[in-house]
């Protein structure tokens, strides 16, 4: 009951790899970062900012200092903790937060109170918001722009680094650098270097920022990240590389060799996954001669409504029709 649509895919793919990929090899242990995970799971193969960050700092990066919260009780905990003014963000997988409403600053815990219980009852398209990141403000001085990813047409990693970050960085692409990378000795030198150099920084700065690139990469790969983007990487006033902002997408093949990441459902969906996707995918959690793909495509029957399944496999659709107190009809 509750299903009114949904489709199964039969995929005439061999699983082996993918159960070749769920032998856990070389598991990354992250240290005490007070980011402390707030979700039971994590459905799709995103992961939220504070993950993001504890995967930065466990490969070198300074972030900054923050908790999330769940209520608004335990935001105003962590401000007090802080001390100073503090910034409070959603955690969700959306660009734009700033935009709706989901990024604000905060002096006083009344201040903190409310923002965050007006944070925690929203919800970005069908998704609660779960959790708020607390971190300190930072005094920035300058922004940059890193960006991991895979070029799938030189089919090799690629970093996007550009002297100036924050929103719009995709309407500023002239004054983007590529930096290729081998993907087992990291970016190139040579290109590193062009890149920086760009920048106008002191040598000291310069080392910094060489290594934040570097640094960067080595976390990528140690995740398999399909995409790892810090924007902005700030300067401090103080002198020093902060990742302000992360952005994270695991490959949803490598998935099952990162249990730590507390990935549920290495899928993407526009919604909370359902108690029958959540069925349906630990099927895949074993190696069968095949797969299959299952997508609920609603969650609530109206009273009298007529319901469709289709099974597709190989070229070939069977489907049936149901509706309540009704046997079930089938056509191919």
């Amino acid at each position: 009951e509750g299903l009114i649509l949904a489709e199964v895919r039969i995929l005439q793919e061999s699983s082996r790899s993918r159960g070749r990929a769920r032998q856990h090899a070389g598991r990354v242990r992250y240290p005490e970062i007070s980011l402390e995970s707030r979700d039971s799971n994590t459905a799709m193969a995103r992961l939220h900012e504070y993950q993001g960050k504890g995967i930065l700092a466990a490969n070198g990066f300074k972030i900054p200092r923050g908790r999330t919260a769940s209520t608004a009780d335990e935001a105003v905990a962590a401000a007090k903790e802080l001390r100073g003014e503090v910034v409070i963000k959603i955690q969700a997988w959306t660009t734009g937060r700033a935009g709706i409403g989901g990024v604000a600053f905060a002096k006083k815990a009344d201040e903190v109170r409310a923002h965050a219980a007006r944070m925690l009852a929203m919800k970005v398209g069908q998704f609660p918001i779960e959790a708020v990141l607390v971190e300190e403000k930072i005094d920035i001085d300058r922004e940059f722009f890193l960006s991991f990813s895979i070029d799938d047409a030189a089919r090799a990693p690629i970093i996007i680094f550009a002297a100036g970050g924050g929103t719009g960085i995709e309407e500023r692409a002239a004054s983007t650098r590529r930096i290729p990378c081998d993907v087992n000795r990291g970016p190139l030198d040579s290109a590193v270097d062009e890149a920086v150099a760009g920048c106008g920084l002191s040598h000291a700065y310069a080392k910094q920022l060489t290594e934040a690139i570097r640094k960067l990469f080595a976390a990528a790969r140690g995740v398999e990240a399909r995409s790892l983007e810090v924007n902005p990487l700030v300067l401090t006033k103080s002198g020093e590389f902060v990742a302000a902002d992360c952005r994270i997408t695991i490959d949803d093949y490598a998935v099952g060799r990162h249990p730590e990441l507390g990935i549920e459902i290495a899928r993407e969906f526009d919604h909370p996954p359902t108690a029958l996707e959540r069925i349906a995918y630990a099927v895949e959690q074993n190696d069968h001669r095949g797969t299959f793909y299952f997508a609920q495509l609603a969650t609530t029957t109206p009273k009298g409504s007529k319901g469709l399944v289709g099974f597709h496999g190989a070229g070939v659709g069977t489907r049936f029709e149901y509706s309540r107190g009704d046997p079930f009809r089938w056509q191919h």
